[in-house]
């Protein structure tokens, strides 16, 4: 029973990574049914399959066997795609979630069972009733359609003597050799659907059974496993895929795995034939065609691409593609990666952390040394810094992670609700490959699937509405990431209607927060938005409109040490700009002193630090004092005051500022010292202990005291700035 829990908790972890990238896929298959699109959602499918068998999940391995099939149709075009199969699939992806992830207060077993039943119903109705028109006709003429691979004749390559003459180049080919454990069935695991699982990625060219192991009659077991394989199979799957199907059973049984692909498919005896098989695996082609074109090739010598251009089989553009396919294949890449949880590089980024508090707890004795020793030491550590901030790059290299599976999972969201608002809206991703820190990622998906729903709701039009705008029906929202200035920048962007200022105005003149004399800008106007309760819209929908929500945006972002910014124009649509740190966990600060205490600013917000003359420093009447720096006058903050705290000078003159900036806003601090740059590992601080949005954390110097590390965002939105 353990073996099989602990099968079980791996499926889980698997199926839940799958099906995320599962319906980002399907529902691009409704934007146009590529090949490769096709080809992923079946493989997908199919790993659900074989690994819900072993994991005990049998219902699950039933019901993706039919959907598995019904996609192998759509691959074969025997079956058409249109919303329909969207629906169907993206209901059994809900249907799977259920019986995996939900509990019994989730749905009953029956209403489980019923929606299984319903969509089974579903899968054979389409497939009998959505057959292509030409498939319809073929067969009602008498035409033979069939899914039997097509016959060919291999060179005469000694390499390939020992397969069938069907063998077609540009496969690769791998020997598997099981030893199964006679106890594996007690483990609720059967051989037999692993080696199904593996057939099923290719055509098996050579099979042995290995049955020494068979015992007399008299001592058989039919609970026990005897029999072990030795195969060679011809695949264009990859060598990790072929390990994919033994993942449950490679630790505790003998698996060897062999690529023998270099041994029967030299490059230099790739057959004529290639090309056609790259246009029929992408269905440029279709067997019937790539039959006749080898037909006319045995009787006039010709190449098989000029061949499919005479007859119209293909465009020019289509051949490029099917010899750039050519020229990657003959380029065999190995590959190798590692699957880690997450948790370990936690651990592993926490223990650098105390690396980096320990080496300048060292650093810190080596002043106080002093002399030859002082220096000997002084360098070594200098050496160790090097090696500790590569080793740091490395880790957080390793917990960088493409933000495209985070966007491409809004894809289903705004299908759906779309359509239950009778809107028409597509999702356009830019800078899918840009990476942000894991953490960041977890946490940044309730913001934006929040910003998201207010797009569709209040931000794009109906189709009428759209049109009587002189706007196309479909509406588009935009999500782009990119990195700049040390940051990670994420915009959510519609071209709907946009936000009516004005609007916003008279709210917040209603609720108090505004004088009709006063001036403000758009950019403090539109922040606003981010208040609790406010909202403008006077209809409270499913969506939106309670003023729930845009507050809690706003709190989880800058829990991030990030920033949110609102950019609008009324008819044209809004634009949502939310900057991130690339980091939660280590920064590079600038330590400082204020009389006793240290504090630390990121560095990246520093400008620069001066030591102002007495004639620069003014006193505005209500606004308090400035600083005149290269021709602007920037506020200057005493940090001692603001914490209470006594300073060692209270003259600006005398002692030290430091312009910081954020989204465009300067701020002068007081300090009295600057002690120098450092790496920071930043420590949580429990709200007990402080409220205040000056403070992002805690960080251990050299000589075990703690710092805080002052927020500069934080700080000028404490300060009304």
């Amino acid at each position: 029973m353990e073996a099989i829990e602990g099968l079980k908790d791996i499926f889980t972890g698997e199926a839940e990574e799958i099906l995320q990238n599962l319906e980002p896929d399907i529902v691009r298959l409704e934007e146009g049914s590529e090949p490769e699109v096709v080809n992923r959602i079946f493989r997908s499918i199919h790993t659900l399959k074989g690994s819900s068998g072993m994991a005990g999940f049998n219902d699950i391995s039933q019901f993706t066997h039919k959907l598995e099939n019904l996609i192998d149709k759509v691959r074969s075009g025997d079956l058409k795609v249109d919303g329909g199969l969207i629906d169907i699939l993206l209901n059994s992806m809900d249907w799977i979630k259920m019986i995996i992830f939900g509990s019994d207060a989730d749905a009953g077993g029956d209403k489980k069972n019923k929606l299984k039943e319903q969509l089974l119903g579903q899968i054979e109705e389409y497939r009998h009733n959505n057959v292509p028109e030409k498939l319809k006709i073929e067969s009602a003429v008498g035409k033979e359609i069939t899914d039997k691979p097509v016959a060919y004749k291999s060179d005469t390559d000694p390499g390939l003597s020992s397969y069938n003459e069907e063998e077609k180049p540009g496969y690769k080919f791998f020997r598997v050799r099981t030893g199964f454990k006679e106890s594996i069935f007690k483990n609720g695991i059967d051989p037999l659907i692993i080696m199904e699982d593996l057939a099923s990625l290719g055509r098996i060219s050579t099979r042995k059974v290995d049955r020494t192991r068979l015992p007399d009659m008299k001592k058989f077991d039919p609970e026990n496993c005897y029999l072990n394989w030795d195969i060679t199979i011809r695949t264009k799957h990859t060598r990790e895929e072929i390990e994919d199907i033994f993942q449950f059973v490679n630790d505790d049984n003998q698996i060897a795995i062999e690529d023998l692909t270099t041994n029967y498919n030299m490059p230099d005896k790739l057959s004529p034939h290639k090309i056609g098989e790259i246009m029929l695996s992408e269905n440029i082609i279709t067997e019937n065609e790539l039959s006749n074109v080898l037909d006319a090739q045995k009787t006039d010598g010709k190449k098989i691409a000029e061949i499919i251009l005479e007859k119209g089989y293909a465009s020019r553009e289509d051949v490029n593609y099917a010899l750039s396919e050519q020229d990657k294949i003959r380029k065999k890449i190995e590959s190798s990666t590692v699957r880690v949880a997450t948790g370990k590089l936690d651990t592993l980024l926490n223990l650098l952390g105390e690396m980096i508090i320990g080496q300048s707890a060292i650093s810190k004795a080596a002043e106080l040394i002093g002399g030859e020793e002082g220096e000997r030491l002084k360098n070594a550590v200098y050496g160790m810094d090097r090696t500790t901030r590569e080793f740091q790059e490395q880790i957080m290299a390793i917990r960088m992670i493409p933000i495209g599976s985070t966007f491409e999972q809004f894809k289903r969201f705004i299908r759906d609700t779309a359509k239950d608002y009778g809107k028409e809206i597509k999702l356009e991703l830019e800078g899918i490959e840009t990476e942000f820190d894991k953490t960041v990622i977890e946490k940044i998906n309730d913001p934006l699937k929040h910003m998201i729903r207010n797009s569709i709701d209040h931000g794009i039009e109906t189709p009428d509405e759209r049109i009587k705008a002189e706007k196309p029906a479909m509406g588009v929202i935009s999500l782009k990431a990119y990195h700049q200035e040390g940051n990670v920048y994420i915009e959510i962007s519609d071209d709907g209607r946009g936000v009516d200022k004005e609007k916003v105005r008279r709210k917040a003149e209603k609720i108090g927060l505004l004088k009709p004399s006063d001036e403000i800008s758009d950019e403090k106007l539109l922040n606003f938005l981010f208040l609790p309760g406010f909202s403008t819209t006077e209809k409270v929908g499913d969506l939106s409109g309670r003023g729930v929500g845009m507050d809690v945006v706003k709190t989880n972002i800058e829990q991030l040490r990030g920033t949110i910014k609102i950019d609008t124009e009324l008819g044209r649509g809004t634009r949502v700009i939310i900057k991130l740190p690339l980091t939660l966990a280590i920064i590079d600060g600038m330590l400082v002193r204020v009389g006793k205490w240290i504090y630390i600013i990121p560095l990246l917000s520093i400008i620069e630090s001066i030591q102002p003359d007495k004639n620069d420093v003014k006193t505005v009447e209500g606004r308090g004092e400035v600083i005149y720096i290269r021709d602007r006058y920037v506020t200057l903050l005493r940090i001692y005051e603001l914490f209470g705290i006594a300073p060692e000078h209270k003259n600006p003159w005398e002692g030290l500022v430091v312009i910081v900036e954020s989204n465009g806003v300067y701020l002068g601090l007081l300090v009295d010292e600057l002690i120098g740059e450092q790496q920071i590992v930043i420590k949580s601080i429990d709200s007990t202990l402080t409220k205040s949005r000056a403070i992002s954390g805690a960080s251990i110097l050299g000589d075990g005291t703690v710092s805080l590390i002052m927020d500069i965002h934080g700080l000028i939105g404490e300060i009304g700035h």
